[in-house]
């Protein structure tokens, strides 16, 4: 069939002649102590989740790196059907007595509403100023494997699939030079080749010894002398890892376009919720959307 342009321009409705769209409605704000239909009850205690989380002094912050805290991740590392839980954990300046260093810890779900802590048993009781964790197959076998970052050297842990892990972090070339506030990570796909890249989001560029502290500032909030930044501090850069396919990852973040501005701060990177919350497998072959917070 062969129209005139006549004739199709006789078919579309100007956009004037549509109806209009009804009103929405205006959502009024929750007014203090309305009920929410649903409540909450702590149960990390009774559940094994018994840890203590250390992240700077207890009573006082000098520097930024201390008011920050640590990341957590649900994840089926052991694929029984059943989420775990990766907690990170941090430090202190003053550090601890040999042995007596903080650790993150991995803890298995025992599918009766407790945990069990596999942290040794499973290899992954790092210890450091740790910050964010991400998980990705990045090798394919079928098992998520675990990423970690620190203020200082990152790590890498391979999935062995027995519910051990081993730190790939050197051979993978993603530790980083251990003088870089790495925050939020993100294992995408971004080349669509099958292979999950890692990116990785860097805070500000700290240095301990030269990193103004509050009496310096003075750094005030609202009248109170607090620990100094971000404003006014140099921002971090940061690194996008290629997979290459092979266990190991290239830095390409300049390549990609990624390392020209370094004037912000990231504290967080990640995918559209609807699809990053989707098995690897489902995510490495779409072409996403990436966001830096």
């Amino acid at each position: 069939m062969v129209f005139s342009l006549e004739s199709v321009l006789g078919l579309a409705r100007p956009l004037w002649s549509q109806p209009a769209l009804p009103a929405q409605p205006l959502v009024e704000p929750l007014k203090p102590g309305t009920p929410l239909g649903v409540s909450f009850l702590n149960v990390g205690r009774e559940s094994g989740l018994n840890v203590k989380t250390i992240f700077g002094g207890e009573h006082k912050n000098k520097y930024l790196l201390e008011t920050t805290g640590c990341g957590v991740a649900f994840y089926d590392y052991d694929n029984d059907g059943w989420l775990d839980i990766f907690l990170v954990n941090g430090s202190r300046l003053e550090g601890f007595p040999s042995g007596q260093a903080p650790t993150s810890h991995l803890f298995k779900n025992n599918r009766d509403g407790t945990f069990t802590d596999v942290t040794t048993r499973a290899g992954v009781g790092h210890s450091g100023w740790g910050q964010g964790v991400c998980i990705g197959d990045y090798d394919n076998d079928g098992f998520d494997d675990l990423f970690v970052t620190y203020f200082g050297k990152n790590v890498l842990y391979h999935n062995n699939g027995d519910g051990t892990f081993a730190d790939v972090s050197e051979k993978a070339g993603v530790a980083g030079n251990g003088k870089r506030w790495n925050t939020g990570c993100a294992f995408v796909d971004y080349d669509r080749d099958g292979r999950l890249d890692l990116f990785v989001a860097n805070y500000i560029d700290l240095d301990l010894a030269t990193a103004p502290v509050p009496e310096s500032g003075p750094c005030l909030y609202k009248g109170v002398m607090v620990a100094c930044g971000p404003p006014g501090l140099n921002g971090g850069k940061n690194i996008l890892y290629h997979n290459n396919g092979d266990g190991t990852f290239t830095d390409v973040t300049f390549v990609a376009g990624l390392g020209v501005n370094t004037q912000y701060v990231q504290w967080a990177c990640g995918l559209p919720s609807a699809l990053s919350a989707q098995p690897a497998s489902m995510a490495m072959s779409t072409n996403l959307p990436f966001f830096l917070f």
